[in-house]
């Protein structure tokens, strides 16, 4: 064999492997959010969490920016954090901040609306 033929055949196995590989990482992704965000989320908007993911909503970003800064829940498609805050009859800690977002003021916790 010679030099081309092996690069023909490396091309090909890497074009048939870069998608399944991108597959199962953004699989390995979206399975590290959901763990990390259920096991982060404070128990004031747990349940909110809860009710969002069971109605097809998914966590598109999670973590802490840094320590002085909350917890912040990114979930697509979008949601109206004031009906989401009347219809589980939300109160104190938990409110909607004037960035539109549920916010938990004990724990620095936010669940946030995403396009």
């Amino acid at each position: 064999m010679n030099s081309e033929t092996v690069y023909s055949v490396l091309a090909a196995a890497a074009v048939v492997l870069l998608p399944i590989v991108v597959i199962l990482r953004r699989r390995s992704h979206w399975k590290f959010l959901n763990q990390f965000a259920d096991k982060e989320v404070c128990e004031h908007l747990h349940e909110a969490l809860d009710l969002l993911k069971s109605r097809g909503h998914r966590i598109v970003r999670a973590g802490q920016k840094d320590p002085e800064l909350p917890l912040e829940i990114h979930m697509s498609p979008p949601f109206d954090p004031q009906a989401m805050a009347t219809e589980l009859k939300l109160v104190d800690p938990v409110f909607v901040s004037e960035r539109n977002v549920l916010y938990c003021r004990e724990h620095w916790c936010e669940l946030h609306p995403v396009n």
